[in-house]
């Protein structure tokens, strides 16, 4: 019982992270209602990012035989639900680690072919969870804690990746590669959360999974993300089984925060008791 409170509680900071977050300027989706760090408006930004400083199936009929054979219909690729997300390349650096060349297509099994009944989901094959997050973001260093949590219970089941982004409009969401691996370590380095706090004192515990630069915002946009924290899980082949962005309430959608989401992906909770 103990267990659900705390993944209730839990998914209620969550979903209060994801409604205030620090907001960028992607175009597919008006989010400008939503209170958050706006890339396009930096002289205006609300208090909270400034002063709170966180199968089809075909008949091939030859001369001799009829066959019925399962042709599994091809995947778009993109980055929206059902979508297979194109291979990421970039550089990546791991807990007290360097940055080097890395690979999303490394992480991922081109062959699995759905959780086989019986199995519970990412025990034959991890799944990914897609963090976009920003080391200035006052929203992004307070959920910074329930991260180490997630982790803590899912990492048996789920790689977990953070993409550090930059908001190029805003001259204080500017991190470089040196204060982004103190924020995941949690070391000291003057600049986090909007150039205000020494990184070293940052929410929760060092953040001992990928972090990737995205600080161009190159994957940020293209998984249509306007803001930071924002997620993504994919499922082991690669293909976008959960977007924030379509379970945000909005028309024909429900309202699903990302801790729900893992819970029910994965539940119950205990990938790392």
């Amino acid at each position: 019982m103990a267990r659900h409170s705390h993944a209730l509680a839990l998914a209620l900071i969550m979903l209060g992270a994801s409604l205030a977050g620090c907001l960028g300027g992607d175009e597919p989706l008006d989010l400008s209602g939503w209170e958050g760090c706006s890339e396009g408006d930096p002289g205006v930004e609300p208090e909270s990012c400034i002063d709170d400083q966180p199968s089809e199936q075909e008949n091939n009929t030859s001369e001799n035989t009829s066959v019925t054979e399962t042709i599994e219909p091809e995947l778009d690729n993109g980055t929206w639900e059902g979508m297979r997300v194109p291979n990421i390349e970039d550089q990546a650096r791991s807990l007290g680690g360097t940055w080097q060349p890395w690979s999303l297509s490394n992480l991922l099994n081109a062959t699995w072919n759905g959780t086989p009944d019986g199995v519970a989901n990412g025990s034959d094959s991890p799944w990914v969870l897609i963090e976009f997050a920003s080391t200035d973001c006052s929203h992004c260093w307070n959920a910074a804690e329930d991260m180490t949590t997630l982790h803590y219970d899912y990492s048996a089941q789920v790689t977990f990746l953070t993409f550090a982004v930059n908001f190029s409009s805003n001259d204080y969401f500017n991190a470089s590669l040196e204060e982004i691996a103190a924020f995941q370590d949690q070391t000291s380095h003057s600049g986090c959360k909007n150039n205000s706090q020494d990184c070293a004192s940052r929410p929760g515990e060092p953040h001992n999974w990928d972090y990737v630069d995205d600080r161009n915002q190159n994957w940020m946009y293209e998984f249509h993300s306007q803001g930071t924290p924002m997620f993504v899980i994919l499922s082991p082949d690669g293909v976008v089984a959960w977007h924030q962005y379509q379970h945000d309430g909005g028309a024909g959608e429900d309202s699903e925060s990302v801790v729900a989401a893992l819970e029910r992906f994965f539940s119950p909770i205990g990938g790392g008791q």
